[in-house]
């Protein structure tokens, strides 16, 4: 039987991350620490009203059985099962920014109609032997959509992006993996659906954005090219996996709606949308005024005697039209027991990932709330405190 609490994955990827942290060498003279912080939007001073849709399938329906196939067969064989649990729950939310209508759309008033739906953008099952065992990672990408159900066109997104690591003594069957997911939505402990609506209560919905922020491309150096398993490369899947976290992660630690950068979503400028159980749509998203580009740098690799070193480095650049407004490099490292490395390429890749994600999260962060002591620590780029704020300027008016 499976359990969230699994003693043996918090031996394994606990200790991978966290056993021995850092390989930079701390500057000599410390340096005076400062702080910037990044506030939460202000609630606008006339609330929108906002009419629930329901859940819903984000890119085309038809390719539903590959894009999500786990999700759409329990919604097709518990019915409304994920439907009912979340109109229960936001029949209760409150929410500062908004006025949240859990009727029928029908009960739309001319001039009002300002729609939510939460949307699936992705389900991706990935399963890395790893010591003898088999570890699996699933995630699952949500999207919060607020679109105007009469122009149909996007007003804001906010992507919801979740990851749960399972260890498994065998390859995980599609019964093994069918359970996780359920568990993920309908669980008792802890599901996808009550966190999506903790968040929820917290976003600020406006009914107009003045500029919009999203990730414009991924890019892949020569050196990290070849430490990638050529599963991820095909396809750019790892290209669509590393800008769907960034903007999950901006979404959550930033404050800030981002247009979804998903490929098989936004086709022409647009999104393809189906509610459970009712009527589709092809919503126009907003264009981009400022973009986001990552480049993967390289991940590299160091032996010691009793010690294996792994880093991940990348660049993030922020622009404003033609004119560059944030360019930072950063990189992670960690030393791990020789007997806990990976002694394959997607074992490493196991490890580089970790590091790789944790990278990304703590610049989110530190969006919110940066030190001058965290970029000394992670960052090469000379004038790194003032890139950050760069990014923050724009971050601001995208809010």
């Amino acid at each position: 039987m499976l359990s969230f609490v699994n003693i043996k994955r918090i031996l394994y990827l606990v200790l991978i991350v966290f056993f021995v942290q850092g390989c930079s060498t701390a500057p000599s003279k410390k340096a005076e620490t400062k702080t910037v912080h990044l506030t939460k939007p202000s609630i606008p001073v006339e609330i929108s009203d906002v009419y629930w849709s329901g859940f819903a399938f984000l890119g085309n329906y038809n390719q539903r059985a590959t894009r999500y196939p786990y999700t759409s067969e329990l919604i097709n064989n518990k019915k409304d099962a994920i439907g009912k649990y979340l109109r229960n729950k936001l029949s209760d939310l409150s929410a500062d920014g908004f006025n949240l209508h859990t009727g029928k759309l029908g009960d739309l008033k001319p001039g009002k109609g300002l729609t939510m739906a939460l949307g699936i953008s992705y389900e991706d099952i990935y399963v890395v032997p790893f010591n003898g065992k088999y570890k699996a990672s699933y995630k699952i990408g949500l999207n919060l959509v607020v679109f105007d159900f009469e122009d149909k066109k996007v007003i804001t997104t906010y992507p919801l992006r979740f990851l749960r690591n399972e260890l498994f003594d065998h390859r995980p069957t599609e019964m093994d993996n069918r359970k996780v997911i359920e568990s993920l939505y309908l669980g008792d402990e802890f599901n996808i659906l009550q966190e999506s609506i903790n968040r929820m209560s917290n976003v600020i919905i406006r009914s107009s954005y003045g500029n919009y922020i999203g990730i414009r491309d991924v890019d892949i150096s020569s050196k990290a090219f070849e430490k990638i398993p050529s599963n991820l490369l095909s396809n750019e899947i790892i290209k669509t996996q590393i800008a769907q976290e960034l903007e999950g992660l901006l979404s959550k630690n930033a404050f800030t709606p981002v247009v979804p950068y998903t490929k098989g979503e936004a086709i022409a400028k647009t999104m393809a949308l189906k509610i459970a159980d009712a009527k589709a749509f092809n919503l126009t998203l907003p264009e981009l005024d400022y973009s986001i580009d990552i480049k993967l740098r390289d991940f590299e690799k160091k032996s010691r005697k009793d010690y294996q070193g792994y880093t991940s480095s990348i660049t993030i650049k922020a622009s404003a039209g033609l004119g560059e407004k944030g360019n930072i490099s950063l990189s992670k490292s960690s030393w791990v027991l020789n007997e806990m490395s990976g002694n394959s390429k997607s074992e490493d890749w196991a490890l580089y990932e970790e590091l790789l994600s944790g990278l990304l999260s703590d610049f989110t962060k530190q969006l919110a709330v940066s030190t001058s002591d965290w970029t000394v620590k992670r960052s090469i780029t000379k004038d790194a405190d003032k890139q950050m704020e760069g990014f923050r300027v724009l971050i601001r008016k995208s809010q």
